[in-house]
């Protein structure tokens, strides 16, 4: 009896089993995969068949560009999820957006508005200088007017919205002051180094016999153009204001470098790259500070735009929270 149950609890499980594979292996039609949801935003929900309409044009890109089979290719396949993720999260943000605008009174005048988008609208149309090109412009990007109206209606509103988020950033000279003493060193102090120019070869015979034409009164620019084999050569081997403690070169390339003396051409330098000769002008010996007024407006800019992006990832991040978004990874890489 106790065998018996054991037969048919087996044959239940792989008949469940069974059933579940096919209900897997049942294929979803175009219809039931563009009403399935790939977000919510609070109540409101993205259809992956309103998420393939705004891929239109960028399906046209990847088709003009990779051909019709691109999603069969594992690089050409992943850039495109990779956008079509992207544009998904702009979707999100955007129902976001006009939540938070409506809740927060943002758009209290729409004829002010409407009045904004018919400015943009024919700004953009006028840069076309006739109906025709404007149009076939609008073909091309898969909009028409109405929808061309309608996103700048919610570019307009995404950026009163984001200036409500930033409204109160603000930066005071003490956080300026502080910024500027902790980096003192790393960002406002120019330390000892010369203007570099190199021509780099492959061989040390090559590096020898550009070596002798210098010696000879050639010209270290013109020779660059002729011998060089890096994207200096387009510049005379010019490299820049070189600071001998920086780390991005060539160790051995530094240290042949910050040996020579102002207008001094070395012999050949090698390195993982090659050889070298190297010429240093316009030495500096000693280490210059920028005065805290110099650079206090550019701090300031940069504090403050740190700020702001901070103040406006917590926000949005807050607010999608609130919203209860949902992202439904598996409807959106059907």
């Amino acid at each position: 009896m106790k065998n018996t149950k054991k037969i048919i609890a087996v044959a239940l499980v792989a008949m469940l089993s069974t059933a579940a594979v096919g209900c897997n292996l049942i294929e979803k039609t175009p219809e039931a995969i563009n009403k399935s949801v790939v977000a919510k935003v609070g109540s409101e929900k993205i259809t992956y068949g309103d998420l393939d309409k705004e891929l239109e044009y960028l399906k046209e890109q990847f088709t003009q560009q990779y051909g019709e089979n691109y999603m069969k290719d594992s690089k050409t396949s992943e850039a495109f999820n990779k956008q079509k993720k992207s544009m998904l999260d702009s979707m999100v943000l955007e129902k976001v957006y006009l939540k938070k605008a409506d809740e927060l009174g943002l758009i209290s005048d729409e004829e002010e508005l409407n009045k904004e988008i018919e400015t943009q609208f024919e700004t953009m149309k006028a840069a076309f200088g006739d109906e025709d090109k404007f149009k076939s412009a609008l073909e091309d990007s898969k909009l028409t007017e109405d929808s061309l109206k309608t996103a700048i209606k919610n570019s307009l509103i995404a950026k009163k919205v984001e200036n409500y988020i930033i409204k109160d950033v603000t930066v005071e000279d003490s956080d300026i002051e502080a910024y500027y003493n902790e980096n003192k060193d790393s960002k406002f102090t120019t330390h000892p180094g010369a203007t570099l120019y190199h021509i780099l070869v492959d061989s040390e015979d090559k590096a020898k016999e550009i070596k002798t034409k210098l010696d000879n009164g050639g010209d270290f620019k013109a020779l660059a153009a002729e011998y060089g084999t890096d994207g200096t050569k387009d510049k005379g081997g010019e490299l820049g204001f070189v600071e001998y403690t920086n780390t991005s070169y060539d160790a051995d390339f530094m240290a042949a470098a910050s040996k020579l003396k102002e207008g001094e051409i070395s012999g050949p330098v090698k390195t993982q790259f090659g050889y070298h000769i190297i010429k240093a002008t316009d030495l500096k010996t000693d280490a210059v500070v920028k005065p805290l007024d110099e650079v206090k407006d550019q701090i300031k800019t940069y504090l403050l735009q740190t700020k702001q992006n901070e103040a406006y990832t917590k926000t949005v991040d807050e607010w999608k929270k609130e919203l209860k978004v949902e992202i439904n990874e598996k409807n959106l890489n059907q």
